[in-house]
């Protein structure tokens, strides 16, 4: 069934080279719309959509997996597949999304990340029946290509962006820690041990936490986040958290988990300022 996408994503350099490329490719393919959907657990988020005339795909359409016509394209070994009608196909015409989209022509390929494994796929759909000449394949696996060096480029400049812990020294007892990207397992380790040892080095006794700019995949981020709030109180350090994004606060779980911790809420670091006494100014 369709639902809608409540992954939280950040894909800014992907979006915008795509927006660049989906116009000439709908054009030269002549078909209505096209979009990128990436591979989570269970479901096919759709990162970016174009549609020409008729709305077919949005950018917050989510498709389970299993009833996605991009299951075709990443199960099929060369990463394509095409259908010139897939409301007459066998293998298509009575799924749900065929009858929900009603759409014909469908062609798609599979790009990817810097792991080498698939991201997602890049496919073309319209209204009418269309059949896919070799130089149609061609163009949009170059298309395809293209997109996957910008995604190699995101991740790779990721990877060594977010090595540093960004601590920002306030006071002789107050820090910022501004946290932005995703939170991997290896980066919680090295946030961990980067602050506390800051905390112990410069004597902080409040710490400002600020997690505005975060991305965040299931509930890992929070069991990090608890183990440093909790490891800080237990040196004598007052935690303050700011910045928590709408998609959070409105996420129940995480809600949940976040009122537990021992620490105290501000909307933003020139709040958590204010509170201890400090003030913005602009030079």
């Amino acid at each position: 069934m369709q639902e809608v996408n409540t992954h939280y994503q950040s894909h800014d350099s992907l979006i915008e080279v795509s927006n660049k490329l989906f116009k000439c490719l709908t054009e030269q393919l002549d078909v209505n719309t096209a979009y990128i959907a990436k591979k989570e657990p269970g479901y096919m988020d759709v990162v970016n959509a174009y549609n020409k005339d008729r709305e077919i795909v949005t950018n917050d359409m989510s498709v389970e997996y299993k009833e996605s016509n991009c299951k075709y394209v990443l199960e099929n070994e060369a990463g394509i597949q095409y259908f010139t009608n897939l409301m007459s196909n066998v293998k298509t015409a009575e799924r749900p999304i065929t009858e929900k989209l009603q759409v014909k022509a469908f062609l798609g390929v599979s790009i990817y990340g810097s792991s080498g494994k698939p991201f997602g796929t890049l496919c073309v759909m319209d209204k009418e029946e269309r059949h896919f000449s070799s130089e149609d394949v061609t163009y949009i696996r170059t298309i395809a290509d293209v997109l996957s060096f910008i995604i190699e480029l995101d991740e790779t400049h990721e990877d060594i962006d977010l090595l540093s812990v960004p601590i920002i020294p306030i006071s002789a007892d107050i820090a910022i820690l501004a946290l932005q990207g995703k939170v991997s397992p290896s980066r919680a380790v090295k946030i961990m041990e980067d602050t506390m040892g800051y905390a112990v080095a410069e004597q902080i006794k409040t710490i400002i936490i600020d997690i505005s700019e975060i991305v965040v995949k299931g509930d890992e981020f929070i069991e990090h986040l608890n183990r440093l709030v909790a490891a800080l109180n237990l040196m004598g350090v007052s935690v303050m958290l700011s910045g928590v994004p709408i998609h959070l606060a409105a996420n129940e779980a995480i809600s949940n988990a976040l009122s537990t911790l021992d620490l105290q809420y501000v909307k933003s670091i020139e709040d958590a300022l204010g509170l201890l006494g400090y003030a913005l100014s602009e030079q």
